[in-house]
């Protein structure tokens, strides 16, 4: 707990320098706008104040601000939705304050780079941090969880309890910081974040608070910060139950490509490894299927055609709605509508691993495949476990990132399911590592232990399922 420790006090230090003045750049962060992580990286930040802002960086660290021969000035843009999907004007009042995105291109594959992002105006400019380009053949390895968002419970438009000390281990957000540190330390080349990054995406107030948290907590102890792979959940669209519903307020603040749009659906290309990135929200916070089954159509296609022109080792796909958990599905809730619609692309393109998030526990399957006719068949979907991975879909979900974990507790709607080979409700994150012939992965607790490994291709001849376990809360 040493560095969530130190992050409160340094939480304390940052709400006092507020007192006297706001600070000209906060909310860094990292990600990709364009599908090359070899010779590009886009950098984020927000700032109360415009003007020519901008990314200074080199292949040598810096003491101070001056010295840098590369610079990118940020292209400034504001978070304003004025229109819901249904048509309904948005209400919410434009986020305060400039969002910047600086794309740096021209890199070298494989390089360290040290960076500080210059606001305008004296005292600007942010500490110095580095950013590491991926390399054509090296062995990529990235952490994966979702639903890091704040409980319902702590009333809307207020940050809570966010400079007392926790009652518990798992009190939010300092689970979520620790799980971050504990990712951090493992110095992953990306993070697959699997959506519900905060609870009510029209509250600028709680994006605030994640993207400084992410700035302080997702930075190895060498001072590298890690990029986002980020995957919209349904609550990063909008308030409870459905008020100001808009793809904005995420798109706004995260850098991806956007083949679709206005949708945020993407790819990006790894040494082995392609990851595809969906738009799974269900129609915002308060589900819909009309909204879901749309949403899953306007996808489809590029859907297969991105799968379809993919010659990697290894497919993986992420988005936040799940199905294949602990509960079961083919039963009208809305994830249905993504299962129909996207599963057969799954299955004919050689996706090895589905990630998931939405459900706060953690399951994976065995290898699967799914049986339709267009529409959902039997109370199991058809589920067919396959004794060879390279035969069947593994699906994980992963939804303990801090936010209030669920249960799975026999005899209830959540409840191990034959498909399943392991599950647990413990605040975790996943870590994945990709070779050219292999896939792994560990989920990882709280107190580094190990819940869950599992390589790919394997075979086995029984589907046995896990014991079930207490949940930590």
């Amino acid at each position: 707990m040493k560095r969530v420790l130190v992050g409160w006090m340094v939480g304390i230090a940052v709400g006092l320098v507020g007192i006297c003045g706001v600070a000209q750049v906060s909310q860094v962060h990292l990600g990709w706008s364009e599908n090359d992580v070899y010779t590009t990286i886009t950098v984020m930040w927000h700032s109360p104040m415009g003007g020519n802002q901008r990314v200074l960086y080199d292949e040598v660290s810096h003491p101070s601000s001056t010295g840098y021969p590369y610079q990118e000035i940020g292209v400034a843009h504001t978070i304003q939705p004025t229109h819901a999907p249904d048509g309904q004007s948005i209400t919410t009042a434009a986020f305060d304050g400039i969002y910047y995105r600086a794309a740096l291109t021209g890199l070298e594959p494989g390089t360290t780079y040290f960076f500080r992002v210059k606001g305008t105006g004296p005292g600007g400019t942010t500490q110095e941090w580095s950013f590491r380009t991926i390399a054509p053949n090296q062995v990529v390895s990235f952490a994966f969880a979702g639903d890091s968002q704040r409980p319902f419970e702590t009333p809307e438009g207020e940050m809570g309890q966010l400079l007392s000390m926790p009652k518990s281990p798992a009190n939010w957000p300092y689970m979520r910081d620790f799980l971050t540190d504990l990712m951090a330390d493992q110095g992953p080349d990306f993070v697959l974040a699997l959506g519900d990054v905060v609870c009510r995406g029209n509250l600028q107030a709680q994006w605030d608070h994640w993207f400084d948290a992410w700035q302080e907590h997702a930075v190895t102890d060498s001072g590298r910060m890690i990029p986002i792979v980020p995957v919209i959940g349904n609550h990063d669209t909008s308030g409870y139950p459905n008020i100001d519903a808009s793809y904005e307020w995420f798109l706004g603040q995260f850098a991806i490509p956007q083949p679709v749009p206005g949708v945020p659906c993407y790819a990006l290309d790894f040494p082995n490894l392609h990851v595809t990135v969906l738009s799974a929200t269900s129609g915002q916070v308060a589900s819909n299927w009309n909204a879901a089954q749309a949403e899953a159509q306007a996808q489809a296609s590029w859907l297969t055609q991105d799968l379809q022109a993919s010659g990697a080792p290894w497919k993986i796909v992420a988005f936040h709605y799940n199905y294949m958990g602990c509960y079961l599905s083919c039963t009208g809730y809305p994830s249905d509508c993504y299962m129909t619609a996207w599963t057969p692309a799954f299955e004919s393109n050689n996706v090895d691993m589905v990630f998931m998030g939405h459900v706060h526990n953690y399951t994976r399957t065995w290898p699967v495949t799914l049986a339709y006719d267009g529409a959902c068949l039997g109370a199991n979907c058809g589920v067919e476990l396959m004794p060879s991975s390279e035969d069947g879909i593994t699906y994980i979900v992963s939804g303990t990132w801090g936010g209030p974990t669920n249960a799975i507790v026999e005899g209830t709607a959540c409840e191990i399911r034959p498909w399943i080979a392991a599950a647990a409700g413990h605040p975790s994150v996943g870590f994945a590592r990709v070779y050219p012939n292999t896939l792994g992965i560990a989920m990882t607790d709280t107190t580094g232990a190990l819940l869950d490994t599992c390589t790919l291709p394997y075979t086995v001849s029984s589907f046995p399922t896990p014991d079930y376990v207490p949940m930590i809360p």
